[in-house]
């Protein structure tokens, strides 16, 4: 699938590096909205296990989104998530979203959405977002995705969204 020369298709083993770095120029300690930090073994286990998407720009990565099986998930801030709202029996976790800074607006997060909802079809998508994370609220509702329930983590309201395809 291809917007404005942006190439959006599966991530691969080669894409690992830079998903890593694109994830790290956005998280929380670089002013971004991303919780925590991706390692780059973790990144390498669900792509090889689930689906997951990127974006690139003249064969650089300028856009992911990550799929990971609930049985695979162990961070405690995800335990508690599926604790409020598990999904349905084959329900999958998706996120990080991320998008780089100079790319937003041109719906790049839409189209990579779009393209996991079909690699994994009539199966329900779950994830969280920190509720002050306005970008990404506004994002995820134009996407169609619903609010399912809200948590508390160590002082942070998150609100959890799922959607089925």
């Amino acid at each position: 699938m291809c917007l404005n020369d942006v190439v959006i298709d599966r991530a691969s083993p080669s894409d690992v590096t830079a998903i890593v770095k694109l994830a790290q120029a956005n998280d929380a300690e670089h002013g971004g909205m991303l919780l925590g930090h991706l390692e780059p073994e973790a990144v390498m286990m669900t792509i090889s296990q689930m689906p997951s998407v990127v974006a690139r720009k003249n064969g650089q990565v300028v856009g992911f989104l990550l799929s990971w099986s609930k049985t695979t998930a162990n961070l405690p801030i995800i335990k508690v998530m599926l604790q409020t709202y598990s999904g349905t029996k084959d329900a999958y976790l998706y996120g990080p979203i991320c998008v780089d800074e100079t790319m937003r607006g041109q719906g790049i997060a839409a189209v990579m959405f779009a393209k996991l909802k079909d690699f994994l079809p009539k199966r329900e998508g779950i994830l969280f977002i920190k509720a002050n994370n306005k970008a990404s609220l506004q994002a995820h509702q134009k996407m169609g995705v619903c609010k399912m329930a809200e948590f508390i983590y160590e002082g942070t309201e998150f609100l959890i969204f799922a959607y089925n395809s």
